[in-house]
């Protein structure tokens, strides 16, 4: 692509040359050495000038107005907007890629399926009945449609995934090799000893929009209703979300957290890396559970929880549980015992 179209894709201001070819975007804090041709690179601070001197020899950067004049051709931006220039720079390089033939000949799509006309399917991709692909919406090698599911436009599903029945996903999601949206929920009830009964799970999941989704996610439909995520919200990898849970939107989760059924996550809420939530509980908004830890009680919102112990019988667990919310004030109270206490020593010794 030449450099003018590029400036032209990210709204940035062209210095230089514009029928610069560029064919590759690299890391100026990899950069050893010259810098390679038909290459571009992200120059935001000085410090990346006084770290990588070479990189004002490169054939263009991406860089502020305050640094342009060390470069020859350079995508110029205000530095308030360089991270957002750099976002579309890289959206350029991610998506740059068609295939030749929109509809594979060699995916399978149900005769009552709908796919927009500029809609891509690629080979060995399965569509059932019903299901509805929006326009232009990728879906890759491998991918499983179910019947009745609906996907917005401009949403990618890469391989080997799964979107259950009647799941619903919004516009501009992206979901990550290996996810299973609308896997059955965990339900099951022991009548009496050796009678263990299968809950259906005849529910659904739907999705709203810009939402990004990791690879390796399993996300469970609900009972009866629907298990919802909403507008963008970004889950890690390998993240699970159990069967009716509701999560807001704006909502972080990284890497192998995991909800429990009937979850309710609301908007802005920060889930850590491997943190785990029992079900029915509610994080309210702007709540943040730090890394490693679990909650089997609701969280108010606008604070930071840590804590995960470890495991003890049940209910000495919950007297355990219990004094430690009270910890503070026992502390206190030992603290004021202990004053009196050295009053009254001084005390007798005066007399």
């Amino acid at each position: 692509m030449k450099l003018s179209e590029l400036a032209q894709k990210t709204a940035t201001r062209l210095k230089g040359e514009g029928n610069k070819e560029i064919h590759f975007i690299k890391d100026v804090n990899l950069l050893k050495g010259l810098p390679e041709k038909n290459t571009i690179y992200y120059v935001e601070s000085r410090k990346y000038l006084k770290s990588h001197p070479e990189v004002s020899q490169a054939d263009a950067v991406l860089t502020t107005s305050e640094l342009e004049a060390h470069f020859t051709n350079a995508l110029v931006c205000e530095s308030s907007e360089a991270r957002l220039k750099f976002i579309a720079l890289l959206e350029v390089f991610a998506f740059a890629y068609k295939p030749q033939e929109r509809l594979s000949a060699q995916a399978y799509i149900h005769p009552t399926a709908k796919v927009a006309s500029s809609a891509i399917i690629y080979p060995h991709a399965v569509v059932l009945e019903g299901a509805e692909i929006g326009e232009y919406s990728e879906i890759h090698s491998g991918v499983v449609v179910e019947p009745f599911a609906k996907i917005g436009k401009y949403t990618v599903i890469h391989p080997n995934c799964v979107i259950g029945y009647r799941t619903q996903i919004g516009d501009y999601c992206r979901i990550f090799g290996g996810t299973i949206i609308g896997a059955d929920g965990f339900g099951f009830y022991d009548h009496r000893p050796g009678e263990r009964y299968k809950i259906p799970q005849i529910g659904n999941v739907v999705i709203g929009n810009h939402v990004e989704i990791g690879a390796n996610c399993t996300i469970d439909r609900a009972t009866i209703e629907s298990t919802r995520i909403g507008d963008h919200t970004k889950l890690d990898d390998q993240v699970h979300i159990g069967h009716n849970c509701q999560i807001g939107s704006y909502v972080f989760m990284a890497g192998c957290a995991v909800l429990a059924g009937s979850v309710k996550v609301e908007d802005h809420a920060i889930i850590a890396g491997q943190a785990t939530i029992a079900e029915g509980v509610t994080i309210k908004s702007g709540a943040i559970l730090l890394g490693m830890s679990a909650t089997q009680r609701d969280l108010e919102g606008g604070q930071a929880y840590l804590g995960a112990v470890q495991a003890m019988p049940v209910r000495l667990m919950h007297r355990v549980t219990s004094l430690l919310m009270d910890l503070p004030q026992i502390v206190e109270r030992i603290s004021s015992l202990e004053k009196i206490v050295e009053t009254l020593k001084n005390q007798s010794k005066e007399s």
